[in-house]
């Protein structure tokens, strides 16, 4: 069994990072398609010291991470990295898109890594106009 030695301190991040590891896991998905195991982690942390901002609910026997803790994660890790995500997937799949239009095949057909070279100017285009002005010029030309 490994038993490591943690300050307080490195505990309360180890949960934290578990936290935010089981969140990215199974945010996006709904209760019948979680990852269990993961879930099964972050309880296993939580009951195994008594923390400040750890309670146990009496009526399902599980552990939690009071509010003021969660929230403070989601407003320091989860929206700034939702948010990087959201602008670095966006100038990529429009890159893409364009490439492949350039090329008259579909998106699928090109291939991130052999491309680079070929997407790196598209993007940088792309990013330019989402940071100078977010998506107010962005526009869906398809009936919309």
């Amino acid at each position: 069994m490994i038993n490591p030695e943690f300050t307080t301190e490195e505990f309360r991040k180890l949960i934290e990072l578990a936290y935010l590891g089981e969140w990215m896991i199974n945010a996006q998905h709904d209760p019948e398609f979680q990852d269990e195991p993961a879930g099964a982690i972050v309880q296993k942390l939580l009951a195994a010291h008594k923390l400040p901002y750890i309670d146990l609910d009496a009526e399902t026997g599980e552990y939690f991470m009071k509010s003021e803790w969660t929230e403070r994660l989601y407003d320091e890790y989860i929206l700034d990295y939702d948010d990087h995500t959201f602008w670095d997937e966006l100038t990529e799949r429009l890159a893409l898109r364009d490439l492949a239009r350039k090329r008259g095949v579909e998106s699928d057909q090109v291939n991130r890594d052999d491309d680079l070279l070929q997407l790196r100017p598209i993007e940088d285009r792309y990013r330019a106009e989402l940071e100078e002005h977010g998506l107010d010029h962005l526009e869906i030309n398809s009936g919309f």
